[in-house]
């Protein structure tokens, strides 16, 4: 914060907003080639067009700005302007080539590059429609900045910070080119593997291509109105709970696992992961069939073991209608969505690291009661030792996280939303998870729509970095 004393250089952030451009120009070829293969003749015309004027724009702001060395405060700008930025030139030929709302149209590019969920698609949606945003959800949930790092940005400071801003210290490579590379790597492979899986269950390549992307990016879109639900038995809904976790655990790990297979059990974030998800399971059955035991119960248990998954791993897809349940489920899946997955993966929520630390933090103010106060009792988490600036960091998160989220579902209420209802989807907006009991449809309130997209772009950029953006000392010299 005391770099933002000097105001960001609007000179270097808009240069690097070409380099931004120019990548994601690359990213909507995917859907004006789909379009082409589709047959959706007026959208290969729309996606072209845009595809050029991005490209053209980009390579403009990039030849025609002086180069700059990126400082943190400007790294950190241009990761809150990305998903905005990308989601406004995605919903034009979106709202274009399936004659949408703008605002609808926006809202369904937010909801897929953030990797929630959430939709408000037209009444009749394209192929293309179904692929482009499950596409939209798989580059999200890698990130358009690992993009940027893998394909335009030369190893150097520039290149430091923005992998930084965006990941944090831990590098699986040398250098974080490299490391923005290898991520990618292990996403296109559990990609691979995720597509493998839904084929071998005997789904139609386009269904399992779509549920794909969106299923390893935990984004959630369907090509079914009933989400999963539309699938018949236990084996599709449970190779999709597989490809949920997969982009639920950090992709830093997977290169470990493959040296050492108990890499993965010895993982803190990942054993919390699966005992939540295991005694979550029992109870969220219970919650369903109303209280009651016995063979209700057992009936429940597949379901319920699907829920519980999608909702902490972020993903938002579903196999009954979430609508009639009752408050008591709504409660214990909107608790599942904000708490969320790994750091380094591809959901949202708190995640499961900073719930760590907090019940570590917890624990030790009980534990030094009993210790003399000149004991020194660092954080650990494993073998790590989280220090104070990081519990900081944590503790303002969380706070903030809070707050936006009572804000939120405050203004849902006041459209005489029900709060059990008001709670849920702004907790799916704000945790990237994209489960809904109704409330988010095309009719609702523009308001209303706003609000989510707030939600989802602020629980993608983990709230701080947009709030940065806003200050007006983040752009103006201080007066003093």
């Amino acid at each position: 914060m005391y770099e933002l004393v000097s105001p960001v250089n609007p000179v270097a952030v808009l240069r690097y907003t070409g380099h931004l451009l120019l990548v994601f120009a690359g990213v909507l070829l995917v859907p004006m080639f789909a379009a082409l293969v589709l047959g959706e003749t007026d959208a290969v015309s729309i996606y072209g067009v845009t595809v050029l004027i991005s490209a053209v724009i980009g390579i403009g702001l990039y030849k025609a700005l002086p180069d700059y060395e990126l400082e943190v405060k400007e790294a950190v700008i241009l990761a809150a302007i990305t998903f905005p930025l990308c989601s406004f030139v995605s919903a034009v030929p979106m709202a274009l080539s399936a004659g949408m709302p703008f605002l609808d149209a926006y809202f369904e590019c937010v909801s897929g590059l953030t990797t929630t969920g959430l939709s408000l698609a037209p009444a009749s949606p394209t192929r293309l429609f179904f692929f482009t945003r499950s596409w939209l959800q798989w580059v999200g949930g890698i990130g358009i900045i690992v993009l940027v790092l893998g394909v335009l940005i030369r190893p150097g400071t520039t290149a430091f910070r923005l992998y930084r801003v965006n990941f944090g210290e831990s590098r699986i490579r040398p250098s974080v080119v490299a490391t923005a590379r290898a991520l990618g790597a292990v996403y296109l492979g559990l990609t691979l593997l995720s597509l493998l899986l839904l084929l071998f269950s005997g789904m139609p390549f386009y269904d399992a291509l779509c549920h794909t992307l969106s299923a390893i990016s935990t984004g959630g879109f369907s090509t079914r109105p009933e989400s999963i639900g539309a699938y018949g038995g236990i084996l599709i809904p449970f190779l999709i709970t597989i490809s949920c976790f997969m982009g639920a655990i950090s992709f830093s790990l997977y290169p470990e696992i493959l040296r050492d297979r108990k890499t993965l059990t010895r993982d803190s974030q990942v054993r919390y992961m699966f005992w939540l998800a295991l005694l979550g399971t029992p109870v969220f059955a219970f919650a369903l069939s109303g209280g009651s035991v016995g063979l209700e119960l057992l009936r429940m248990l597949p379901d319920a073991a699907f829920q519980t998954a999608s909702a902490l791993t972020g993903t938002g897809f579903s196999t009954i209608d979430l609508a009639p349940v009752s408050d008591a489920s709504k409660g214990f899946l909107s608790t599942f969505m904000c708490i969320g997955g790994s750091i380094g993966s591809t959901t949202g929520g708190i995640k499961l690291f900073r719930l760590i630390v907090i019940v570590q933090l917890v624990r030790l103010v009980f534990y030094r009661f009993f210790l003399p106060r000149e004991a020194v009792t660092p954080l650990k988490v494993g073998a790590q030792v989280v220090d104070s600036e990081e519990i900081y960091r944590i503790m303002t998160y969380v706070l903030l996280y809070s707050g936006v989220l009572v804000f939120s579902a405050f203004i849902f209420m006041l459209y005489g939303i029900d709060s059990g209802d008001a709670i849920f989807e702004t907790s799916s907006a704000l945790a990237t998870a994209g489960l809904s009991v109704g409330v988010t449809n095309p009719a609702m309130p523009g308001l209303l729509k706003l609000v989510l997209c707030a939600d989802m772009l602020l629980g993608r950029v983990e709230v701080i970095p947009l709030c940065i953006l806003l200050l007006p000392r983040t752009w103006l010299e201080s007066r003093r």
